[in-house]
């Protein structure tokens, strides 16, 4: 196995984030916003359909994880899903973004499901919603966690695994830092959202987004003889197998640790970006013009990260490289709505509001790169550690579980957001400063406080990971002998 990556096999294995990064934030950065405040769906069904959706996809995760760890062909064990994955998620961003006009009218008549009340459009597009989300989602799966544990095959050294994966959340984040500029210079009219029309957004995203992987899957197949292929003679199939493999992965401590901490991170950040657009236009009653730039702060804050984060885990190895960001991550979050809660900033108009939120964009989202940077490298090395245990490596399983526990605990964000949304009372058809200041300060204390406490525990969870370079170096040396011996 090389130790180290040429560049251009790792700017051919990071493109595919670009495309990853962009769908992932046309759905969860805008769908809630453009179907609560656009279409008129109440906030409680949008959370809900997207609630569910997530929930479903997670439950695919381990499967589509394990699948892949054994998966043979000509092509390896990832690159087939990578493949297939492309053209069915841009067709289901044009379908999440164009429902059928029918769904977007409103007639007298209500229906009552378990006690809440909405129209049969609101339920049939609360439907349309739910089923091409769960489509999305699974698709994305079918990409992302064979993405993934390329990225982790490619090298066993514990710091190339990082400059991988920097480039990969470099160009993830940034694809979603792109979109957003577009959105906002774009595709906004005079709103709010309303009178936006969605066609142009969504047929873009897929597009591209598609091209993207099928690049990525293309340009990185000449690195498919030197990776980690499953034995011939595995044992076949089976649902008990399938469980069995899943649930050794709990039995890693460190891997519990990463666990841990990223369901404490998730559901923040599944709050933060159902209400991103919310706080923005409302909260701080931003023109779309200025808020087009955050993405230029964010973007800086990547580059600054990313050329930062092997560095830092050089320096303070990976569990502390984790614990930093996360606090960071936590700061920039929760501080500025305090200080406004507390009546400490300026009013809103004021050029200060600009730079104080792209001050904490930037902040958050540079934090956010390292962490997500240094987890997926940490993953990797759980992964040696546990080859050694037991024989067996399955890059796929332990990223799958993460991502599906990760999902989990997103889901439930985007769920209270969703309730939060109707439980304050925010009006659907909004406009910008005629909302209830009441139900901005609301708006604010959940965003940007309640949602923020859990992370607190994050912090303690990667604190206790434990595997360092001098104990990841001693893992490859017994894995190198016992390749030896089996030779």
């Amino acid at each position: 196995m090389k130790r180290h990556v040429p560049i251009g096999t790792k700017l051919s294995y990071a493109v595919g984030g670009a495309a990853e990064g962009s769908i992932n934030w046309a759905f969860a950065g805008f769908n809630f916003i453009i179907y609560t405040v656009g279409f008129g769906l109440p906030g409680t069904l949008a959370g809900l359909a997207v609630s569910l959706s997530i929930i479903l996809d997670a439950v695919s995760d381990p499967l589509i994880g394990y699948v892949s760890d054994r998966w043979r062909s000509r092509l390896g064990r990832r690159h087939p899903f990578i493949y297939l994955s492309s053209v069915p998620l841009g067709a289901c961003i044009l379908a999440i973004y164009l429902p059928p006009g029918g769904l977007l009218e409103r007639s007298s008549e209500q229906w009552t499901l378990l006690g809440y009340a909405a129209t049969p459009e609101q339920w049939g597009l609360a439907a349309w919603l739910f089923v091409f989300a769960s489509l999305l989602k699974f698709f994305l799966t079918c990409y992302h966690l064979p993405h993934l544990a390329l990225g982790s095959e490619l090298t066993e050294d514990y710091i190339e695994r990082t400059r991988i994966f920097r480039y990969n959340t470099l160009f993830s984040y940034s694809g979603g830092a792109v979109l957003a500029w577009f959105f906002y210079n774009v595709f906004y009219t005079d709103g709010p959202y309303a009178g936006m029309e969605t066609a142009p957004f969504a047929g873009s995203v897929a597009i591209i987004g598609a091209i993207i992987i099928f690049l990525t899957a293309h340009l990185t197949r000449d690195q498919i003889p030197n990776l980690v292929q499953p034995p011939a003679d595995q044992a076949p199939f089976t649902v008990a197998g399938f469980f069995r493999e899943a649930g050794s992965v709990f039995r890693n401590r460190n891997y519990l640790m990463l666990f841990f901490g990223l369901l404490c991170l998730s559901s923040m950040t599944g709050v933060r970006e159902t209400l991103n657009a919310n706080m923005g236009l409302y909260y701080w009653e931003l023109p779309p013009r200025l808020i087009g730039y955050f993405p230029l702060f964010s973007m800086a804050s990547y580059f600054i990260a990313m050329s930062l984060v092997a560095w830092l885990n050089q320096r303070f190895e990976k569990g502390g490289t984790m614990r930093a960001a996360v606090m960071i991550c936590m700061l920039a979050a929760a501080l500025p709505v305090t200080l406004r809660s507390f009546d400490v900033l300026p009013d809103n108009g004021s050029m200060w509001i600009f730079f104080i939120v792209g001050a904490s964009v930037f902040l958050y989202y540079g934090s956010l790169a390292t962490l997500t940077t240094t987890v997926y490298s940490a993953i990797g090395d759980v992964v040696d550690e546990q080859e050694l245990a037991t024989g067996v490596r399955q890059e796929g399983v332990f990223y799958s579980i993460r991502t599906f526990f990760g999902k989990l605990s997103n889901a439930l964000g985007h769920l209270l957001a969703g309730i939060a949304i109707d439980v304050i009372g925010f009006p659907p058809g909004a406009v910008v400063g005629e909302v209830d200041p009441q139900v901005i300060f609301e708006l604010g204390i959940f965003e940007g406080i309640i949602a923020s406490t859990p992370v607190l525990l994050a912090i303690y969870f990667y604190g206790r990971y434990r595997i360092d370079r001098t104990r990841h170096q001693e893992i490859l040396l017994e894995l190198a002998q016992r390749r030896q011996v089996k030779a």
